[in-house]
């Protein structure tokens, strides 16, 4: 049992990390992050050392506390959600790509198009990703655009790059266990 307050945050952090190593790995038993060294944390603790060869005590050692914590930071790492990317220009405000124009933006638009067409379950192979805002790309989004019941006018402002940056990320998470 805890005496100090800087035992309770160890003990937390333990629990922290054990509980992040069992949302992926069902060897380890999930704990509560209550700050108490009971039965399920040191069970948990347990099966943590048997299942990294380290001696089964039921406590945090050193070496325990080292290998505990290296491989928290490696779950975190490995099954946090990427970081957004802001890519479309905050000014001029009313910025838009439409038809004749190339540059990134609009490769990332077809990009984003290819994801929300995959989601109605069309061929997205038949939009290009080359960077052109042509007929095609034009089409494209102002049938995205009706879809979302946005005005169709063909040209990507700020409100259209939101609505496909959202499908994007729907798409994205049918490809995702989370």
């Amino acid at each position: 049992m805890a005496t100090t307050p800087y035992e309770t945050q160890a003990i937390y952090n333990l629990q922290r990390y054990l509980r992040q190593l069992s949302r992926f790995d069902p060897d380890i038993p999930p704990v509560d992050e209550d700050g108490i060294f009971g039965d399920r944390t040191r069970a948990s603790l347990s099966a943590f050392q048997q299942k990294y060869g380290l001696p089964i005590t039921g406590t945090a050692d050193p070496d325990t506390w080292a290998a505990l914590f290296g491989e928290y930071l490696a779950s975190v790492e490995a099954y946090t959600r990427p970081a957004p990317v802001y890519l479309f220009p905050r000014f001029p405000t009313d910025y838009s790509v439409g038809p004749g124009d190339e540059n990134i933006y609009v490769g990332i638009v077809q990009l984003l198009l290819r994801e929300a067409i995959t989601l109605y379950g069309q061929d997205a192979d038949l939009l290009p990703l080359d960077g052109v805002f042509g007929p095609l790309t034009e089409e494209a989004v102002k049938n995205f655009q009706r879809v979302q019941r946005l005005p169709p006018d063909g040209r990507v402002d700020r409100v259209t790059w939101n609505r496909l940056a959202r499908a994007g990320e729907l798409a994205q998470s049918r490809y995702s266990p989370e």
